[in-house]
């Protein structure tokens, strides 16, 4: 990978990072006094998508922050799983992508251990 591709992915990262950290988070999960079971349980309902969208962010950000910090390591854009180059187009579209292409399908079905996990 040449420097330019790598400046060119990190800015990617950083703005990624940038966006995912400016996102406004849950403001709060008190739920109401509702008279009524069908409200308190959309209010349920609400709360539980707020929460996963919040640990969904959560979990990307530490994924951005780690790609960055193997950005400045040799291991960026090498597959975690077989020790192959990551395709750069693959890099370019999730830049925290850990694993290869065939990896990566491999993950997603069942084929690779447990302690591995989707990028």
């Amino acid at each position: 990978m040449t420097d330019t591709q790598r400046r060119e992915i990190k800015d990617h990262l950083l703005n990624g990072l940038s966006s995912l950290t400016t996102q406004e988070t849950a403001e709060s999960f008190a739920l109401e006094n509702c008279p009524d079971d069908t409200d308190f349980a959309a209010q349920l309902a609400r709360q539980g998508v707020s929460l996963a969208m919040q640990h969904r962010r959560m979990v990307r950000i530490r994924e951005y922050e780690a790609a960055i910090r193997r950005l400045h390591e040799t291991d960026y854009g090498v597959c975690e799983e077989c020790g192959d180059p990551i395709g750069l187009a693959r890099l370019k579209a999730n830049p925290s992508a850990r694993l290869c292409i065939i990896c990566q399908c491999a993950a997603e079905d069942g084929l690779l251990s447990d302690d591995v996990r989707c990028a």
